[in-house]
């Protein structure tokens, strides 16, 4: 069985996210927080990789609905952005790695 990844994330960084893992994981992709928590509502991710910068701060609620179900914090949660500055400690708090900068 493949693990579960939620990319929300915008397509060209999604794209080549997907070619290099398609074959470990099922992946299910979306470009706007409405759509993740519309998927959160019935799944659960066991990887979860997020673009702070297309979220902005709705990136919190999504951020949370994972959680909600997490109760044992398995969930990895990988954050992108281009410059952590602005970013809240209590957002860093919920991420397992933050990528800056990141071209994938």
């Amino acid at each position: 069985m493949q693990t579960l990844l939620l990319i929300c994330a915008d397509a060209l960084l999604s794209n080549n996210i997907i070619r290099n893992m398609e074959n470990e994981y099922s992946i299910w992709h979306v470009a706007r927080q409405r759509d993740a928590m519309a998927w959160l509502n019935n799944h659960q991710p066991q990887s979860v990789i997020v673009d702070l910068d297309l979220l902005g701060q709705s990136v919190h609620s999504v951020l949370d609905k994972v959680r909600s179900h997490d109760a044992g914090a398995q969930t990895s949660v990988i954050g992108l952005c281009k410059s952590p500055e602005p970013l809240a400690p209590k957002l860093v708090s919920q991420l397992n790695q933050l990528i800056v900068h990141h071209s994938v």
